[in-house]
């Protein structure tokens, strides 16, 4: 199972991509899921992750250009989820990429399939990804 990168989700990129998926802990999961619930009502729709997708997005896309190039993308480049999630193998990024992941990625985690995440979902989906290699 591919690495749950978080809100992604939104992380992805969210902040954990920023900071790196491996070195992220429960607390910084928490942080990110209540900044990720915009209307506060401790579960996360599909449009607050994508929502967030796309503000993380925009901010390391930081020439503007449509595309998380590597250069913008840093460490996280050499991850092979990179690579995996590069579907057009264009060596970056593009917004439909992302977007298309994230949606897995909350799908994956959506283990009651009620439509929405809740913070025990999102960690429970969080500890797998440190599990899977």
């Amino acid at each position: 199972m591919k690495r749950f990168i978080l809100l992604a989700i939104a992380s992805s990129l969210s902040v954990l991509t920023m900071i790196g998926p491996t070195k992220a802990d429960i607390s910084d999961v928490e942080i990110l899921f209540v900044r990720t619930d915009e209307d506060g009502n401790l579960n996360l729709s599909k449009a607050e992750v994508l929502k967030m997708a796309i503000v993380q997005f925009n901010l390391v896309d930081s020439n503007k250009s449509g595309a998380l190039e590597p250069a913008e993308a840093g460490e996280f480049a050499s991850d092979v989820e990179f690579t995996d999630n590069d579907t057009d193998r264009s060596g970056s990024l593009s917004l439909e990429e992302v977007i298309s992941e994230k949606l897995e990625d909350y799908n994956r985690a959506d283990l009651n399939s009620d439509g929405r995440l809740s913070l025990d979902e999102v960690k429970q989906s969080y500890r797998k990804s440190q599990d899977t290699p």
